[in-house]
């Protein structure tokens, strides 16, 4: 392949790279800037197949490369924002050159072929880009939560969702929304009748919660959900609840008796009151 032709390819694949670049990040960039971030990269090719010198070929000299492109594409105008963009560049980079060389790899086709590798990343880029985002902000916000009642105790992970504004009416004490299999264990074993019912009655509580000590500590929230309009939601107080090493005092358990996560990666919704 001539080398007027790698470097148009180049050219070309880096400045795709840098548009998906602008449009993920949203940060705003001019087509010219963006260009002369292409060309530099294709530049280096270049330098890259004529120089024999071992220093253009070290990993080192490609990432000062990486660091100018961005600077030149972008502007940047703080070091956080220049740390994003330069992530979201590797990472659509990555994702680029990894899905070209599967193409090549599993179809025995020509360098041509890159640009079936090309669509094919930006389309998986298109479609899965939300997900990621969503399942790199839920790594952020998992947080260790220890429940301790009546001296049982389990460890669950919980999300902080800042939609959750649930309170004890009466307490007025913020509620973690927890569910029902991940504490079943600390639970009287009788307490799924209550879940099952519709209407929580206040009768069937006493019959079903025979130890007072429970009785206690037991607690009615009302809820608004989709597609659900009102409803009432069992709680109660419990002895001891830790979130990442720090021991919160006020609060409630409300008991939720479907699955929070379907993927099972937590099991409890924290209220943001409760972290500060």
């Amino acid at each position: 392949m001539y080398l007027d032709v790698i470097f148009f390819e180049n050219l070309i694949v880096n400045y795709f790279i840098l548009s998906l670049t602008q449009k993920f990040s949203k940060k705003d960039s001019k087509p010219i800037k963006l260009f002369s971030g292409a060309l530099l990269g294709a530049c280096y090719v270049l330098i890259f197949f004529l120089l024999p010198y071992k220093m253009i070929h070290e990993v080192f000299t490609k990432i000062i490369l990486s660091l100018l492109i961005i600077y030149m594409a972008f502007t940047p105008k703080t070091l956080k924002e220049f740390l994003r963009i330069l992530s979201v560049f590797y990472l659509i980079s990555f994702a680029i050159g990894g899905t070209i060389f599967a193409v090549l790899y599993t179809t025995k086709l020509n360098l041509h072929s890159l640009w079936i590798g090309i669509l094919i990343a930006i389309l998986l880029l298109y479609t899965n880009w939300d997900y990621i985002i969503r399942k790199s902000n839920e790594k952020k916000m998992l947080y260790s939560i220890k429940i301790e009642i009546f001296q049982k105790r389990i460890e669950i992970k919980g999300l902080l969702d800042t939609g959750n504004r649930l309170y004890d009416p009466l307490s007025k004490l913020p509620v973690i929304v927890v569910e029902f299999s991940a504490m079943k264990n600390i639970l009287p074993d009788n307490m799924e009748i209550l879940l099952n019912e519709r209407d929580i009655d206040f009768n069937k509580i006493f019959e079903v919660l025979k130890e007072e000590r429970w009785l206690s500590r037991i607690r009615l929230i009302p809820f608004m959900s989709v597609g659900q309009s009102k409803g009432v939601m069992l709680g109660f107080k419990p002895d001891k609840l830790v979130v990442s090493e720090k021991e919160i005092s006020n609060v409630i358990v409300g008991i939720y008796k479907s699955k929070i996560d379907k993927y099972g990666n937590y099991a409890a919704l924290l209220a943001p009151e409760i972290l500060i």
